[in-house]
């Protein structure tokens, strides 16, 4: 007895993760106790784990166990986090936030430690390999029998217990058809997926690490009929999930050449199997949507707007977000219905003449007119609309996009840092970050992430030292495994499913205690950070998070100015003109591809402001990685070519080439400048055989940014100033050879010129916005200075340059003077410098280099008469990239000395520089929010007082505001933006600032003339 009990003192832990890892899968959820206002009961898991944690704490206060784990202080830091943000809610949010209960939150709270204590216990029972090999027959066998079960609910109607509503929750078994989603075991067909993935990732990993033949067919086999199950739940997220998670185990394991045909069997199977490819089919359907004349928005489908009479007085205006709704039941029909949403894209521009001969009118009741509350609308003025074909996505996309995730947005926005609390958004958020956010703000999100982060780096340093193939393909496995797990929650709240969240956090458990198990020395995770974190991938991951942070906020800017110059363009064109774009700039400027842009995205995007600023904040974003790419490239540094990334991203000048859609075009030309030059530098420095490719590519970007922006004619000089630095030439190459590869871009520009200047005609260059010989001195080293002020000090030099070139312009002998003066200082400076010693060195090239690119880019700009923030985003690269080797120098200098003192030393600087250029960036966020604010404001206050004009009125606009600081507001564009309430070419529109000539302008005019002046915020008509 006294053996027995023994015994069972050392393996009852053991026993019991055992046990739970076969129960809790398998067991339907039955409730045992309900919990006031919400369907989520206590059952009987929760009192085996309970009983399971009890005795792991008295085995913790007996020192039979240890907590000591990596993950210890992560997870502690989480729940400390969770903790905190359960307070503040409960004490402080908990009167503004509606249907908000206490006993909820500290419900949901509890069953996040719940589901993460099981790994510490899981941890603690590993003690040999036999242990694990234990657990491992013990997942498989429940793998098994969810299969099997989940067979049995396709083919032989075995009952399903779901918890997607109240009622379903309360442990009906219900009957599927042979059509609908299978759950298996599961509450729901999500988590029975999300638990697929897991467990695919992991048991095709060990088909490579079991040596025994049998064993590896019945895993293969198990694996198949996982995958097969996955695809009885038609998830059309998991599906695509498991196509990332098993090709990046493939990868893993060395088997790369597997990879594409366990795609193509996949998709095969996809495609066979009655459920899954219907449903993917359903994501999005071409249907007939009604469009408002007016406003370009959807209104809905056909089907819809023609099903009821049109109610009482209201305006039909674009159809508002919906309300997220409770889960729907399982489907009882022969095939499942997926309803439609309400997000459209349009497929089709149609002419005025087309338009006119179907457009429907419906009566408008209202007595007045309201002003459209939405800054995606103009205004909605009358009755007319017509049909379209459009691509509409489903119901569960929209519910997410227009209902869970708003929610959680709001939530996080009520406390960043903490959160509004467990329970206070709803059920189910449908992804798990902005879950994160919304109920533990920051704190939680980034100690939640941090914990998955620090297994991440566990597991690398595993699989760099054990060498045991069956220890690394579970490694592997789990690797894959969280991987998919990770991006599943993209849009399933995975981890706080409890079946799988329980399962997840044992098998993490029994991970970590392998890896403890052979690698029982101290384990160095922070090099491993380091190193992880150093790596360019890493580095590219991060900006790429980074920039919808910095930027996603100012996507629904409303447009100003020249904007709407662009849109009514577009609108007016057809896609069969855009050959003519190339041969003809109809008075426009000479950019034909920025013009079949707009034209292409015209359809999908109409006046909502959202698309067209997604797309530059993504050109910036890649100019951003072009530019870290080519430092790397050049400079062989990480940490130089991150930084002047990071700062390329986030400077403040980018605001007016990102918040202002009609500068797309030069973002187009940045992008293809960047890249075209990281093709080019490719091509010169690889060896290669099929190098000529990179070649091909420089010279098609520089044709494709040639038809954005004028801006590329500068490109080929940047590629000669290169090759001179960096001695690119072979010195046996003649001379003639040596130039040989830039006739090419030699050709190309002139037939450039050509094409724009005589055949397209396109507009010249005038005012500031031009070239004078006589002052092109001055104001080539008046622009410099400028740039390079901005970049230094951001806005706060504009006004230090505005006042040093308003007295300059007045005081020009002082102004030539002053530079012949500094011409001379220099030139004393570059007689005392040893430049043929200082040519040796990398570093003198480099920033030579740089001071190249910056000026060269900046050429066709330098000469004009004022400066903008949009001629700097490709320039900035230069100087960036000075600044990235300066920080860099401090650290090698500092890390001879002292290794964590000049990483910390770096790290002050870099987050000193972010900070000042975010905060910057703030202040220009705001002030173009507020400049697209007054624009609609000031477009919204027509159709208030007038539904409409006579043909030929004329209307004068007084002191319309031209820009709010560095934000354009109204330099031009006003009568474009006036054309897209109307629709009428008769009305003329005047821009001016002198009230008397205005109302002089108006008088006796027939029909009426209307005088607005824009005071004090306010459009208000004027009369004498």
């Amino acid at each position: 007895m006294l053996k027995l009990l023994k015994w069972l003192d050392k393996h009852i832990l053991e026993i019991l993760v055992g046990f739970l890892l076969i129960f809790i899968p398998l067991y339907p959820k039955f409730p045992l106790i309900d919990i006031k206002h919400t369907w989520v009961y206590i059952r009987l898991e929760d009192f085996f784990v309970a009983l399971t944690v009890g005795i792991w704490l008295i085995q913790l206060a007996r020192k039979k166990v240890s907590l000591k784990t990596p993950l210890t202080i992560p997870i502690f830091l989480y729940w400390l986090a969770g903790g905190i943000s359960l307070v503040h809610a409960i004490l402080i949010l908990a009167p503004r936030i509606p249907n908000f209960f206490p006993h909820l939150a500290l419900f949901h709270y509890l069953r996040r430690i719940e589901y993460m204590v099981l790994f510490f216990v899981a941890a603690a029972t590993v003690r040999d390999l036999r242990t694990v090999y234990r657990y491992l027959g013990m997942i498989g066998i429940t793998l098994f029998l969810v299969c099997i079960y989940g067979f049995g609910q396709k083919f032989f109607g075995f009952p399903a217990f779901l918890t997607m509503n109240e009622e379903f929750a309360k442990g009906l078994p219900l009957y599927l058809p042979p059509t609908a989603r299978m759950t298996s075991t599961f509450a729901g067909h999500y988590d029975l997926a999300a638990f697929l993935i897991f467990m695919i990732a992991i048991w095709g990993s060990l088909i490579f690490g079991f040596k025994n033949w049998l064993v590896k067919i019945f895993t293969l086999v198990l694996v198949f009929a996982s995958f097969m199950l996955l695809l009885f739940t038609a998830s059309r997220i998991s599906f695509t999930v498991y196509l990332l998670a098993v090709s990046l185990m493939l990868f893993l394991q060395k088997k790369k050449w597997l990879i594409l045909p366990v795609v193509i069997v996949s998709l095969f199977l996809s495609q066979k199997v009655t459920g899954s490819a219907e449903r993917f089919a359903k994501t999005l359907r071409v249907r007939q949507v009604v469009y408002d004349t007016r406003t370009g928005l959807p209104v809905a489908a056909v089907e819809e707007f023609f099903a009821t009479p049109t109610p009482t007085p209201v305006t039909i205006a674009a159809k508002s977000p919906q309300e997220p709704s409770l889960p729907t039941p399982a489907p009882t029909t022969p095939e499942e219905n997926l309803p439609l949403g309400s997000g459209y894209f349009s497929l089709e521009g149609l002419t005025k003449e087309e338009a006119l001969a179907q457009i429907i009118r419906k009566p408008i009741f209202a007595k007045s007119l309201p002003v459209a509350t939405m800054s995606s609308e103009i205004a909605t003025t009358s009755g007319e609309f017509l049909i379209k074909r459009a691509i509409v996505y489903d119901i569960s996309f929209t519910t997410r996009i227009q209902g869970e995730w708003p929610k959680a947005i709001e939530a996080f926005k009520r406390n960043r840092l903490l959160g509004s609390g467990f329970s206070s958004i709803s059920l189910a958020t449908d992804n798990d970050y902005l879950r994160l956010l919304g109920e533990t703000g920051l704190a939680g999100f980034f100690s939640f992430l941090g914990v998955l982060a620090t297994f991440t780096l566990l597991l690398r340093l595993g699989l760099k030292k054990i060498k045991i193939p069956l220890a690394r393909s579970i490694l592997i496995g789990g690797l894959a495994g969280i991987f998919g797990l990770l991006l599943n929650a993209i849009l399933i709240d995975v981890f706080e499913a409890s079946k799988v969240a329980y399962t997840f956090w044992m098998v993490l458990g029994i991970i970590v205690g392998l890896i403890q198990l052979l690698l029982p020395e101290k384990k160095n995770l922070f090099k491993e950070a380091i190193e992880v974190a150093t790596q360019p991938l890493t580095m590219m991951v991060f900006l790429c998070f980074l920039a919808p942070l910095v930027f996603g906020s100012a996507l629904n800017n409303y447009f100003t100015g020249d904007d709407f110059t662009w849109l009514r363009w577009a609108f007016s064109h057809r896609f069969s003109e855009i050959p003519k774009f190339f041969v003809s700039a109809e008075g426009f400027f000479y950019r034909p591809l920025a013009k079949a842009y707009f034209l292409l995205a015209n359809p999908f995007f109409g006046l909502r402001p959202f698309g067209y600023r997604l797309v530059s904040l993504l050109f910036h974003l890649s100019s951003a990685l072009g530019v870290f790419l080519v430092i790397l490239k050049i400079a062989k540094s990480r940490l130089a070519a991150f930084l002047a990334s990071l700062f390329f991203l986030v400077h403040p000048i980018n605001a007016e080439s990102v918040f202002w859609i009609s500068t797309t075009s030069h973002l187009f030309a940045g992008f293809f400048y960047i890249w075209g030059f990281l093709s080019y530098i490719t091509w010169r420095t690889s060896n290669w055989r099929g190098k000529n490719l990179f070649f091909v590519l420089t010279f098609l970007a520089y044709l494709i940014g040639l038809a954005c922006h004028e801006m590329m004619v500068t490109f080929p000089l940047v590629l000669v100033f290169y090759d001179l630095i960096f001695s690119q030439f072979k010195k046996e190459q003649k001379w003639y050879q040596k130039i040989s590869i830039y006739l090419p871009f030699g050709i190309l520009l002139n037939i450039y010129f050509w094409l724009r200047n005589f055949v397209a005609k396109a507009h010249g260059l005038s005012g500031d916005y031009n070239y004078n010989l006589k002052n092109f001195p001055f104001n080539f080293v008046g622009n410099l200075t400028g740039y390079f002020g901005e970049l230094l000090f951001s806005f706060h030099f504009i006004p230090v340059y505005d006042a040093l070139r308003n007295y300059l312009r007045t005081h020009k002998f002082f102004a030539f003077a002053s530079l012949l003066l500094g011409l001379i200082i220099l030139l004393k400076i570059l007689k005392r410098i040893n430049f043929r010693k200082l040519w040796l060195k990398k570093e003198f090239k480099l920033v030579t280099f740089a001071f190249g690119w910056f000026i060269i880019v900046l050429l066709p700009f330098v000469g004009l008469g004022n400066i903008a923030e949009r001629y700097l985003h490709t320039a900035q690269l230069g100087f960036f990239l000075i600044l990235g080797l300066a920080i860099e120098k401090i650290y090698e200098k500092i890390k001879k000395v002292n290794f964590k003192g000049s990483i910390i030393l770096v790290l002050i600087i870099s987050l000193c520089l972010t900070s000042f250029y975010l905060t910057e960036l703030e202040k220009a966020k705001k002030d173009w929010y507020e400049a697209g604010e007054i624009a609609n404001k000031i477009l919204l206050a027509l159709p208030t007082s007038y539904i409409d004009f006579p043909s030929g009125t004329d209307i004068y606009f007084v002191n319309l505001p031209l820009r709010l600081n560095r934000a354009w507001v109204f330099p031009v564009g006003i009568k474009d933006g006036v054309w897209f309430i109307y629709r009428n070419d008769s009305i003329r529109i005047f821009q001016m600032n002198d009230l008397d000539q205005a109302l002089d302008l108006a008088e006796g005019k027939t029909p009426a003339a209307h005088v607005f002046l824009y005071y004090q915020g306010e459009l208000t008509e004027v009369k004498r």
